[in-house]
């Protein structure tokens, strides 16, 4: 399983002897047929594998907003590109790095990282900045040079386009901060709890997993991305693209068994509803702790105010959003597991939310949000646990 990770490399002077031109582009100029020839090559090698791979209309917009191309020739042919945009007043952000599959496993990408770090020194930058989420790429970085760094300070938060998520999201990109959503796939069978016959039990079938939400969630995922992007400003920056968990997440006994111990304290009235279907918490909190303890950083569960005994005895070791493991009882010191999150919106019941978005201009978000476990011909069920919790309507989604 890959993670995005945020690395830093200190802009030096170094002798290079390469035969490239190297240059830093920030209009088109006369360089148009170049940048087309440049946009060919990378649709050609990556069309299937990048969505949103940039386009030639997209470079009069960067140039406008200041970004600078780094643009590498070899014998009058681009070969190597880099975005660059300004950071603050001395670091810059790196970013849809390419080079072409000939000259990849040899040491041009180091020449070139050289060649661009002499230009950028001579005009007074210190630091260059960058995310991958390539393991070999990475560690091409390292040897030229970059360290990991949590530069960007970025919120990690998971996403479903639900309710809470939506609410905390929106509020991390109105206050300028990046956002990388998390979706993990539940049609994979995550082990662990997830697997447990007592969830198939409770859920009354032969299902692992018992959601049924999936394809809604991703589809208004995608939905509201988009509206996010037309109403909140620079969002098509700070909004990174979902990091979708579509492989099995590795076991951790330690958890398994204290989410399994509270499990069977939690009174059959808190997992099932009058249908007698099961709310499946048991299942997804084994799945979500194991994916946080083995992902590094910390992530955001927007859970919000809901009076649910299983949280009710977190509350004590939450305070402003941030888990204080030492603050829980000493009988349930086990639940310290639950750590590696933070709880942004835990102090807030649906109502607040509801009044903040309004007074931040994005309180119509939060109605095309999907909360339904359950849908029933593509739209919500009104009957399961969260949409009997949601407190607006789900509007359907449009092409407008």
């Amino acid at each position: 399983m890959i993670f995005s990770k945020t690395m830093s490399c200190k802009i030096v002077p170094s002798k290079v002897n390469v035969d490239l031109e190297g240059l830093i582009l920030t209009e088109i100029g006369s360089y148009e047929r170049t940048i087309k020839e440049l946009i060919y090559d990378i649709h050609e090698e990556l069309y299937t594998e990048w969505d949103d791979i940039w386009s030639f209309d997209d470079v009069t917009e960067r140039f406008d907003k200041g970004e600078m191309l780094w643009l590498v020739l070899k014998d009058n042919k681009p070969i190597s590109c880099s975005w660059i945009s300004l950071r603050t007043r001395y670091n810059l952000f790196i970013y849809n790095t390419w080079l072409n599959p000939k000259f990849r496993g040899t040491d041009l990408f180091r020449k070139i990282a050289l060649v661009r770090n002499n230009r950028f020194y001579n005009l007074g930058y210190k630091k260059l900045l960058c995310i991958t989420d390539n393991i070999r790429a990475e560690k091409g970085l390292k040897k030229i040079g970059y360290k990991e760094d949590n530069w960007m300070n970025i919120k990690y938060i998971f996403w479903t386009g639900g309710y809470d998520s939506t609410f905390n999201i929106c509020n991390y990109l109105l206050n300028n901060e990046k956002v990388q959503p998390i979706y993990i796939d539940d049609r994979v069978n995550h082990g662990g709890y997830h697997a447990n016959p007592l969830v198939v039990q409770r859920d009354g079938n032969n299902n692992k997993y018992p959601r049924k939400s999936t394809e809604k969630e991703l589809e208004r995922m995608d939905w509201l991305r988009q509206k996010i992007y037309e109403k909140i400003e620079k969002s098509n920056y700070l909004l990174l693209e979902t990091m979708v968990i579509n492989e099995p997440i590795k076991e951790d006994e330690e958890i398994s068994k204290v989410v399994e111990k509270y499990n069977e304290w939690i009174p059959e009235s808190l997992y099932r509803d009058k249908n007698g279907d099961t709310h499946w918490l048991e299942a997804q909190a084994d799945m979500i702790l194991r994916f946080g303890k083995q992902f590094g950083y910390r992530i955001n569960y927007p859970i919000n105010n809901i009076e649910d005994d299983w949280y009710e005895i977190l509350d004590c070791a939450i305070k402003d959003g941030k888990f204080y493991s030492e603050n829980l009882p000493k009988e349930n010191k086990d639940l310290s597991v639950f750590g590696v999150f933070d709880y942004p919106s835990r102090h807030l019941r649906k109502e607040e939310m509801l009044e903040i978005a309004e007074k931040r201009g994005f309180d119509e978000l939060l109605y095309y949000t999907w909360t339904c476990w359950y849908p029933n011909n593509g739209k919500p069920c009104n009957e399961c646990k969260v949409c009997s919790e949601r407190i607006i309507e789900c509007k359907e989604i449009t092409d407008e």
